[in-house]
C-alpha cells in the first residue's frame, strides 16, 4: 500500500458507509485525507474513528460539512482547500442514496434528489478539481456507481437513471482526462450494509425484498479494500465482488441471459 503514502485524497459522503471505510484504508495506507459530508455531527464521529488510525505524525486528517448538491459552494470550498493544501492525488465521490419504488408511486422529487445527489455532484466536484489537478498532470477521480449503473434493475428506475448516468460521466471523463496522467474509475458495489442500506430497505417493494433475501450483503470496509487494492492497476470499472463481475460481464455480453435473473418476478 505503498502507492497512497503521503498521497492527498479528497473523499465526500466520508462520514459513514462506504466512504468513511475507504477515508479509513487511506488513512491507514499513509494517505493525508480530507473527508467531506453534509453531516457535521456525523463528521465528528467519523474522525475521531479515523484519527486512530494515523501511521505517521505529520499525516493530515480533516474534515469540512459541504453539501455537495451546491455548486457554489462546492466551488468555493475546493478553490480553498487547493489553495491551501495542494492539488489532490485521489478524488473519491461517495456520496449518494436510493430511494426504491414503483415508478407509478415515486414522487418526481425522489427522481430530481437522486440525480441531483447521486450524479450532479459528482460532476460539480469534479468540475471544481479537474483544473487543478490538470496543472498538477496527475491524479485518480474515482465516482461511485453501483451494479444499478449497469443492470437495470426492477425497482429503481430513478436510481438506475442516476447511477448509468455517473458511469457515462465517467467513462467520457476518463478518455478526456487520460492524456494528462489523470484516470478516471467507476466503483460499482453491490448492496452494501450501510446506514444507507438500511434506510433504502424502508421502500423496497416486495418483490425486491423477497429477492434480496437470497443476498448477503457485503461489508463496507470489504469494498474499500477491493478500490484500493484495484486503483493502482488504473481500471475504468471495480466490481469489488465475484459475482457482481460475472454480472457486469454478462451486461456486456449476453443482455438477454442476464435478464433472466433479475427480471421482474410476482
Amino acid at each position: 500500500m505503498g502507492f497512497y503514502t503521503n498521497k492527498l485524497a479528497f473523499v465526500t459522503g466520508a462520514s459513514e458507509g462506504i466512504g468513511k471505510e475507504i477515508t479509513k484504508e487511506l488513512v491507514r495506507a499513509g494517505a493525508h485525507v480530507l473527508m467531506y459530508s453534509r453531516s457535521h455531527a456525523k463528521l465528528v464521529v467519523a474522525l475521531q474513528e479515523v484519527e486512530t488510525l494515523r501511521v505517521h505524525d505529520t499525516q493530515t486528517v480533516l474534515t469540512q460539512s459541504l453539501d455537495v448538491v451546491d455548486a457554489h459552494r462546492v466551488a468555493t470550498i475546493f478553490t480553498a482547500h487547493v489553495q491551501e493544501y495542494g492539488a489532490p492525488d485521489v478524488v473519491v465521490n461517495c456520496a449518494g442514496f436510493a430511494r426504491p419504488g414503483y415508478l407509478h408511486e415515486l414522487d418526481l422529487a425522489h427522481s430530481h434528489a437522486m440525480m441531483d445527489l447521486n450524479y450532479f455532484s459528482i460532476v460539480n466536484v469534479c468540475k471544481a478539481l479537474v483544473p487543478a489537478m490538470l496543472a498538477a498532470q496527475r491524479g485518480y477521480i474515482v465516482n461511485t456507481s453501483s451494479m444499478a449503473g449497469f443492470i437495470g434493475l426492477f425497482g429503481y428506475t430513478g436510481y438506475c437513471a442516476s447511477k448509468y448516468a455517473v458511469v457515462g460521466f465517467s467513462e467520457a471523463l476518463r478518455r478526456d482526462l487520460e492524456p494528462y496522467n489523470i484516470t478516471v474509475s467507476v466503483l460499482c458495489p453491490p448492496n452494501t450494509r450501510t446506514p444507507g442500506l438500511l434506510e433504502e430497505n424502508k421502500y423496497k417493494p416486495p418483490e425486491v425484498l423477497a429477492i434480496e433475501e437470497k443476498v448477503k450483503p457485503v461489508e463496507p470496509d470489504y469494498v474499500a479494500r477491493q478500490l484500493l487494492k484495484a486503483l493502482p492497476k488504473k481500471p475504468f470499472m471495480t466490481v469489488p465482488t465475484f459475482d457482481g463481475a460475472m454480472a457486469y460481464r454478462l451486461s456486456r455480453y449476453v443482455p438477454a441471459l442476464l435478464h433472466h435473473f433479475v427480471k421482474r418476478r410476482p
